[in-house]
This record gives C-alpha cells, sequence and structure tokens, in this order.
C-alpha cells in the first residue's frame, strides 16, 4: 500500500469519525481538512513537476486552513485546534523556507508538507475521541465560549 493510499485512508477514517461522533468544533474541523487535502490534489499543477518550486496553491489552502483553525482555537472551547493550528503554521514555514531557500531539495519540501498531514488527521480522532468521553462522564459537552453550558454552576449559601 502506498502511503497515498494510507493517507486517503486515514483522511476518511478521521474525517467520518469526526463528522458523526465529534461535536460541531470536530465537525467543522473535519470539513475542513477533508476539504483542505482534497483542494490541496486539485491544486497541483498537471503542465509541470511537483514540488520543484513554491507550491503556491497549497501555500493558499495551508494559509486559510490555518486561519480557520485560528477561528476554532478562539472561539470553541476546545484546546486541540490550537495544536492543530500550530502545525498548519509549520507547514506555512516549510513554504517560506522553500522560497528562501529554493534550492534545498524537492523531495524534503514534498515530505516536511506531507507529514504535517498525518499528525493533524491523528489530532482529530483523539480530538474527537475526547469530546465523546466527555459527554460520557459530564453528560454534556459545550462546544463553543460563551455557551450557558461552558460556564461552570453558581455556588449558592
Amino acid at each position: 500500500m502506498t502511503r497515498h493510499v494510507a493517507f486517503l485512508i486515514l483522511l476518511i477514517v478521521s474525517s467520518l469519525y469526526a463528522a458523526i461522533r465529534g461535536g460541531r468544533p470536530e465537525q467543522i474541523g473535519a470539513a475542513a481538512l477533508f476539504g483542505g487535502a482534497s483542494a490541496s490534489v486539485m491544486a497541483a499543477d498537471p503542465t509541470r513537476a511537483h514540488f520543484r518550486q513554491l507550491e503556491t496553491g497549497i501555500l493558499i489552502i495551508d494559509m486559510v486552513l490555518l486561519a480557520i483553525f485560528l477561528w476554532l482555537a478562539i472561539r470553541s472551547t476546545r484546546f486541540w485546534p490550537i495544536w492543530v493550528a500550530a502545525l498548519l503554521q509549520a507547514e506555512v514555514f516549510i513554504h517560506v523556507g522553500q522560497i528562501v531557500v529554493p534550492a534545498a531539495g524537492w523531495k524534503a519540501y514534498m515530505n516536511a508538507l506531507a507529514v504535517w498531514g498525518w499528525v493533524t488527521q491523528i489530532v482529530l480522532i483523539v480530538a474527537t475521541w475526547r469530546h465523546r468521553q466527555r459527554l460520557a462522564q459530564q453528560g454534556s459537552d459545550a462546544s463553543w465560549k460563551g455557551c450557558p453550558a461552558s460556564r461552570p454552576p453558581i455556588q449558592r449559601g
């Protein structure tokens, strides 16, 4: 099995798991990661050798994903979007590295971008699993900051 097929399986499994069993932040994250992976495949220019120069389309997609996960980190009650945002920031830095040192090697550029995609999928699976744990233990799991369910109960007396 090639690593592309293995990643596709991981992407589908993690996205479906988060979409079906996750809270709204996990569902948004799954849709964003799945859409980003799909868009990255389409953004690759078929008329040239891939990763031999800056992949501008993939850089733009990574920056949009970074913005989505920064928004999730700010608005949701979850900690995991901060981790994914950090991983996406690393991807953006890799693109910047390709601009600064274009002779660094296309395989290094390609592999450095690919590794973070694997980690983000694993983070999404763990985040969804933790959401399910909180639901089982507490009966609810507020998704957004400022929601009444996310505030601690008022102590009286």
